[in-house]
């Protein structure tokens, strides 16, 4: 246990890759993080002489920090990557969205005007002047359900 008195950068340093290479043989980002606060720590631990205590309060604070960095930029990329996948679909935008039908040709199939916009419509016993609110998309039909006669 002596040789954890003596904990100093180069453990750091050693630890930081054996990290970033267990990130690269196992699957994930998260050792990224660990062997990043490690390799801060290693160099820290180069100009400052830290006592394994504080090295790993400090490990700690750095690892969790740079994870949640990286998780809000990661869920700000995918906010963009949902949105770029909408593009040009203007179907997934109506979800949620309410409409008025206008035209009914069966008992099922309809059309509504949604704001500036007609769209076929499918739902269940829907009758001209029903507010319908959009629930799901099959193609180019929105699937509807009837909230106000």
């Amino acid at each position: 246990m002596e040789w954890l008195a003596q904990w100093g950068a180069i453990h750091w340093l050693v630890l930081g890759f054996v990290l970033l290479i267990l990130e690269i043989v196992v699957p994930g980002i998260f050792f990224l993080w660990w062997g990043i606060a490690a390799l801060v720590l290693a160099i820290l631990s180069y100009f400052f002489l830290l006592s394994l205590v504080i090295g790993g309060i400090l490990f700690a604070a750095i690892a969790v920090l740079a994870s949640l960095c990286w998780w809000k930029i990661q869920s700000k990329r995918n906010q963009q990557d949902i949105a770029a996948e909408m593009l040009n679909q203007r179907g997934l935008a109506m979800l949620g969205q309410q409409g008025v039908i206008t035209e009914v040709f069966t008992d099922h199939i309809a059309r509504a005007k949604f704001g500036d916009g007609s769209w076929r419509v499918e739902g269940n016993q829907l009758h001209q002047g029903d507010v319908v609110e959009v629930v799901s998309i099959k193609g180019i039909t929105l699937v509807v359900k009837v909230i106000k006669n």
